[in-house]
């Protein structure tokens, strides 16, 4: 094993591109011919040779990485070429495979068939892993076991479950999903969605914090935070003015970013009266981030959450109903807010809030209130922010943090996700930040017929993605069969995997 120093920090505003990469080591639009394919690989050792690690609180370092029977056995300078297959990633980064926290599956289509078709977007795209939210009115304890079935039998990236807590009657049975299925993630709507979602009032959020806490210092609950009295009077009024808008920018105003900001204050300060750990989903507004900051320094037990989504869109861009989320995409300024937020230490973690839907389906009502909520961002997930942070000169290895190590520490999957540290999981993904390519849905590669950012030209893509340490071609792959790569991670709430 090779050990890594702790150096090479970088300073706020460091070029995207390192300046002390020779020309011949700076990242190029080379093709991939020279990688192995899925096929090739099969189990036998690899190493990596040439290319520039992405390391988490590390650092980019010029080192070689060997892959061993699924694991990173060692990174390293010069490491040994002896009984491995080179895989040549000179002039590339390589980075931890994606972990999304958040995503949405089997809500407008049937689960097993998402389960197929969207961790296949995942992967093809450098997602290797993903927190799956499962929603049900009904006990969870005679489904799990057939869900977790699904997703070692279908699923192309590794899984672990958060479970959605909307009654008494699944309050009370937290703890058997949490010592027969390894659950510990659980998660609320102060403002839900009418007719699909229901608002949880204080008591019952208190209830449930108690009960999450009781679990153990891991145990997480995770929080949809909007005050729901305040979002659903501001629709009223925005209704009775417009009935029939077809505007992103009235849907805005009906979910104002003072009503998301209270909802976060509130519910960390109810959860000071059980200790646990709160995880506020997709923060979407600068009121929410302002609230954020003012919390973190005073309370260990919150971490903040935004999605790609409002980090790469804005309503100036003219957005259509295709875009229609909950919260909604916001001003250029909110925008800007959140990656102040990134930068600051305020926002941890990066996820999607992946909820796929075709055209047909968000175009069926007439108007912006009837539009359901939910888009595609898996296949665009890593190349949208990787464009959008080469722009804002945002240091890549702080954005890679928050897709990777931040979430995997949050959720008990650290170190072995997250990182590309000896030991931990051979999820890798080879990226050219300098190749230009236009986003389409078939690369997406969703059951959904559009894609966020479709036609436009993004800089910064994957190339290659290596899990559980044989190699995918995201090209080839979104043109054949893929065999299941897949696993369910059960997790422990003392941050260790079950």
């Amino acid at each position: 094993m090779v050990f890594i120093p702790h150096y090479l920090k970088k300073e706020r505003g460091k070029p995207f591109i390192p300046t002390w990469l020779g020309e011949a080591d700076r990242p190029s639009s080379l093709g991939t011919d020279s990688f192995p394919t899925l096929e090739e690989t099969g189990t036998s050792p690899l190493l990596l040779k040439g290319g520039v690690c992405v390391v988490p609180y590390e650092g980019l370092l010029p080192m070689d990485i060997r892959i061993e029977e699924g694991r990173i056995l060692e990174i390293g300078e010069d490491l040994p070429e002896a009984g491995a297959r080179i895989v040549p990633v000179r002039g590339k980064y390589v980075i931890p495979g994606i972990l999304d926290p958040h995503v949405h599956l089997g809500i407008y289509a049937e689960f097993q068939d998402e389960l197929a078709t969207e961790t296949r977007s995942a992967v093809l795209n450098g997602v290797t892993t993903i927190g799956l939210y499962v929603n049900s009115e009904e006990s969870y304890l005679p489904m799990l076991e057939d869900t977790i079935r699904r997703i070692g039998e279908i699923s192309l990236c590794d899984v672990f479950i958060h479970l959605a807590i909307f009654n008494r009657k699944q309050l009370e049975e937290i703890p058997l999903y949490h010592s027969r299925f390894g659950v510990t993630s659980f998660k609320t709507w102060m403002c839900g969605i009418p007719g699909l979602i229901p608002d949880a009032e204080d008591d019952f959020l208190m209830d449930l914090m108690e009960t999450v806490a009781s679990l153990g210092k891991g145990a997480v609950l995770n929080i949809h935070a909007e005050n729901h009295r305040v979002v659903a009077r501001a629709t009223e009024k925005l209704k009775r003015k417009d009935p029939s808008s077809r505007s992103l920018s009235t849907w805005e105003e009906s979910h104002p970013g003072f009503g998301e900001a209270e909802a976060v204050e509130r519910a960390a300060r109810l959860s000071d009266e059980s200790g646990a750990r709160i995880y506020f989903v997709h923060l979407s507004s600068k009121e929410a981030v302002q609230s954020a900051a003012s919390l973190k320094h005073r309370r260990k037990n919150l971490y903040f959450e935004t999605t790609s989504p409002y980090l790469t869109l804005c309503l100036e861009q003219n957005l259509n109903l295709l875009y229609k989320m909950s919260p909604p995409i916001r001003k250029r300024e909110d925008q800007d807010a959140l990656w102040e937020g990134l930068r600051e230490g305020t926002l941890d973690t990066i996820g999607t809030d992946h909820t796929p839907m075709t055209r047909e389906q968000k175009g069926a009502a007439p108007d912006v209130w009837g539009t359901p909520p939910g888009y595609p961002a898996l296949g665009t997930h890593l190349p949208s922010l990787l464009h959008e942070a080469g722009k804002r000169n945002f240091p890549l290895e702080r954005l890679i943090e928050k897709m990777t190590a931040e979430p995997a520490k949050v959720f008990g999957l650290f170190p072995r996700k997250g990182t590309l540290l000896p030991g931990s999981d051979a999820d890798l993904v080879i990226v050219d930040p300098l190749l230009e390519k236009a986003v389409t849905h078939q690369a997406a590669a969703s059951r959904a017929d559009y894609a966020l950012h479709e036609g436009k030209r993004l800089t910064g893509w994957p190339v290659a993605i290596i899990k559980s340490g044989r190699i995918l071609d995201p090209v080839q792959g979104s043109q054949g069969v893929m065999r299941k790569i897949g696993r369910y991670l059960e997790r422990g709430v003392d941050g260790d995997m079950g």
